[in-house]
């Protein structure tokens, strides 16, 4: 399968490329800086920018699935940061708390833009990386539900805009999986996750960027059942 990748060059679609090409798939590499993606054998790298609708369908193009890696960074730690020490990870933690306090229209805008590039190129299957903050809570335990409730409060602007985003996927009419995150970190990968259609998930344990690549992955090429579902993905 041709998968693109929007989003490459961050922390979790870095780890989607990985995955994609490790389970047989060619790759279309899709970021605002080309330049900053690596290249690889049956990788192809396009500019795209998810405010231009215009790049965005050139970007898509020839594409059998989109993976979707967009939005304000959710990581508890940088990649260097996290072997520079508490001041850097303290740093990095503040980047990551300023991005979702002001997470602008990256996702509302941009998950439009990719929908309707996903139906004027052809593709079928689109798959959105969200957040378990989005959860109204109902398949969490008590003490996650409300740990979930006092993260919606903290970060509603963040909320909201993934919320109109998630409603512009599954309004759609394409094969959609939303995926919703735990809290993610920069990790060695374990494959040790609980992934489905409601899963009870842990939403403040950390899961490895490669987990979760993983997950969106197996939702883009090999879980039917997934189709037009939201998906949890984390620890428990």
């Amino acid at each position: 399968m041709k998968i693109a990748v929007i989003g490459a060059t961050g922390g979790t679609g870095k780890k989607v490329i990985e995955r994609a090409l490790e389970a047989g798939h060619d790759v279309i590499a899709v970021a605002r800086r080309p330049e900053a993606v690596k290249g690889a054998d049956r990788v192809v790298i396009r500019r795209g920018d998810v405010y231009d609708a215009a790049s965005m369908v050139d970007a898509l193009s020839g594409a059998e699935a989109v993976i979707s890696c967009i939005g304000p960074p959710s990581s508890i730690a940088a990649g260097p940061a996290a072997k520079q020490g508490l001041l850097d990870n303290l740093r990095a933690g503040m980047q990551v708390m300023a991005a979702n306090f002001s997470p602008g229209t990256v996702m509302s805008e941009g998950m439009s833009n990719v929908v309707a590039a996903c139906q004027r190129t052809g593709v079928s299957r689109l798959v959105m990386q969200s957040g378990i903050n989005l959860t109204d809570g109902k398949e969490l335990s008590w003490g996650n539900r409300l740990a979930v409730g006092t993260m919606r409060r903290i970060f509603w602007r963040a909320i909201r805009d993934k919320a109109i985003a998630e409603r512009s996927v599954m309004g759609s009419g394409l094969e959609w999986v939303i995926v919703r995150a735990s809290v993610l970190q920069f990790a060695e990968g374990t494959l040790d996750y609980t992934a489905g259609p409601s899963a009870r998930i842990a939403p403040l344990q950390a899961l490895a960027f490669a987990d979760c690549a993983d997950c969106l992955v197996r939702a883009a090429a090999s879980e039917p059942t997934w189709v037009r579902t939201i998906v949890n993905v984390g620890r428990r």
